[in-house]
């Protein structure tokens, strides 16, 4: 990746909502939590880190068929250092 750049593989989206209701996948949105796959010189994220970004932040791209997204430093809101 150049600059700022992050390639980043956005985590899976829940199928089930907080009250406990099923969400179909033509209503689920993409979600803003990643794992960063590749940065650039310039970003302060490294690969395997997990981010929150910015909702529609970025480029989709599809690699191994699975939906990825270019983004930038800037896009990201918050570093977590324990998803699970």
């Amino acid at each position: 990746m150049l600059r700022d750049l992050l390639l980043v593989k956005p985590l899976i989206a829940d199928e089930i909502s907080e009250g406990g209701l099923y969400i179909p996948e033509s209503a689920r949105t993409r979600n803003s939590m990643a794992g960063v796959v590749s940065s650039g010189k310039n970003s302060k994220a490294q690969p395997g880190d997990t981010i929150i970004h910015i909702k529609e932040a970025g480029q989709e791209i599809i690699i191994g068929g699975e939906p990825h997204y270019i983004i930038r430093d800037c896009d990201i809101l918050a570093y977590l250092t324990n998803a699970n």
